[in-house]
């Protein structure tokens, strides 16, 4: 029992860091956040986004595949829910002023972890797509995995999910994205935006 416990917090943890790698919608909005807003609240997008990642890891560890197989309709209205909430926040950071140039004075901000806390999740729980990916990873890794082997992964997906993006948030305020690109970089991401939405709805439609 320990051991399959500890066997699955060390391959959530290893999972968690290395899906949150590739392009996706957390990792947009972090960078974004990040170079436009500050690094607390990109860190709170990373931190919803992983919870949302530790969320669907746990549904898919605890054997969630021959449910969703029987609801299509169920996958599809989260689907469309998901894309809704993408393309609203992608018009919220289009419309953003860009960040000012290094050294000026910056504005008032809005933000702050909470903020960016609701924002990942909301962007990431509702979204069908990682959680059937989720779902074959853990058919893969974790087949016939007890509760507590269940839990223990997905928390361990939890802790690399967040320290993927946290460093993710370090790197981007730190000024890796120099002061041109600031002025495009709402643009950009809202384009990414919605062009992951538009993706993940396809492949569940």
């Amino acid at each position: 029992m320990i051991g399959e416990a500890l066997y699955a917090g060390l391959i959530g943890t290893a999972l968690g860091a290395a899906t949150g790698i590739p392009l996706g919608v957390v990792n947009v909005a972090v960078l974004e956040a990040a170079a436009r807003v500050g690094r607390r609240h990109a860190a709170g997008i990373g931190a919803g986004g992983a919870i949302a990642d530790a969320l669907h890891a746990a549904v898919a560890f605890a054997g969630a595949a021959p449910i969703l197989a029987r609801q299509p309709a169920l996958l599809r209205i989260l689907a469309a829910v998901s894309a809704v909430v993408i393309v609203v926040y992608a018009i919220v950071v289009w419309r953003a002023r860009p960040a000012p140039a290094t050294g000026a004075a910056a504005p008032a901000r809005r933000g702050g972890f909470a903020r960016g806390l609701a924002v990942g999740i909301s962007l990431t729980l509702p979204n069908p797509a990682p959680l059937l990916a989720w779902v074959a990873v853990a058919g893969a890794v974790l087949p016939d995995a007890s509760t507590a082997a269940a839990l223990v992964g997905a928390a361990g997906v939890g802790v690399g999910s967040a320290a993927w993006f946290a460093l993710l948030a370090h790197l981007a305020s730190r000024g890796v994205v120099g002061d041109g690109a600031l002025r495009w970089l709402p643009r950009a991401a809202a384009i990414a935006l919605i062009a992951v939405a538009a993706i993940s709805l396809a492949r569940v439609l």
